[in-house]
């Protein structure tokens, strides 16, 4: 079965927003149990980087070149076109932080002086840009962004020239976007490095960029590996209680643009 949700469920016709901190068992998910994909209204010159929900009646969207909000049928509420190359994305008290290496498609990929790694905040409701913040300590390409419980930084990065193949690496930054420390992990077999970071309760979600389905979860607290498996949640992954939703980009040969959607997957093993 591949019910697209259009219409129908009350909860996601509101445009109130809510910036819940997490979600329990018991509270209410994002779709009706009959929906299986929700469909994001039109189509982008980019593909889907990042999707985040505030576990009430929002749903952001990163794209390459744009970000959007929309209710939880993916009807737009708000969108802005940006430079890029947006990242990862989250909501908290308001704002929404992308992670953005500016220029990144006309260097080719390259970190280049000019394409150096920051973290744009934008007015959660209208997609105000409010403030952008150089991470000067950083030289990586950010791939990836989630922040913990006391306000920090995780920012995951494509994997850079001085590290080995076999390895990613990925920075922690206090909340005034200072370097605190950075993590390298070891024997992750992956094209290019970490896509997607997600924080829940006390545990890091790194889904790996083109990594056969690579996911890592480490403890938030000190960042050491507890498990890994093979899950793809490369182009957004939302925890909806103990089950969750990916993101998907499809690339339509004739307008040569992407469609996305979140779609109903099974939860990485282990969530609680």
């Amino acid at each position: 079965m591949n019910l697209t949700c259009r219409t129908g469920f009350a909860i996601c016709t509101a445009t109130a927003i809510f910036f819940a901190p997490g979600l329990s068992a018991e509270t209410k998910g994002l779709a009706d149990s009959s929906c299986q994909r929700i469909q994001l209204e039109g189509d982008y010159e980019g593909h889907l980087q990042d999707v985040w929900w505030d576990g009430g009646t929002n749903l952001w969207w990163a794209h390459t070149l744009q970000i959007l909000r929309t209710d939880c049928n993916g009807k737009i509420l708000a969108r802005a076109d940006v430079e890029g190359h947006n990242a990862g994305c989250q909501v908290k008290d308001g704002r929404l932080y992308v992670a953005v290496c500016p220029l990144q498609i006309k260097t080719g990929g390259k970190t280049t002086p000019e394409c150096h790694p920051q973290i744009n905040v934008y007015d959660a409701a209208t997609l105000q840009l409010l403030e952008r913040h150089i991470l000067d300590e950083v030289t990586d390409r950010t791939g990836s962004l989630a922040i913990l419980p006391d306000g920090s930084f995780v920012v995951g990065c494509l994997r850079p020239q001085d590290i080995e193949k076999t390895q990613v690496r990925f920075h922690h930054l206090d909340r005034n976007y200072r370097l605190l420390q950075s993590v390298v992990l070891d024997n992750v077999e992956v094209k290019l490095g970490i896509e997607t970071i997600k924080y829940r309760n006390g545990e890091l979600f790194l889904s790996m960029y083109k990594g056969k389905g690579l996911l890592v979860v480490l403890d938030a607290a000190t960042f050491k590996e507890k498990r890994r498996q093979k899950y793809d949640g490369t182009t957004g992954l939302v925890f909806d209680g103990l089950s969750a939703w990916c993101g998907h980009s499809r690339r339509n040969d004739t307008t040569e643009r992407f469609e996305s959607a979140l779609i109903r997957c099974k939860a990485p093993e282990g969530v609680k």
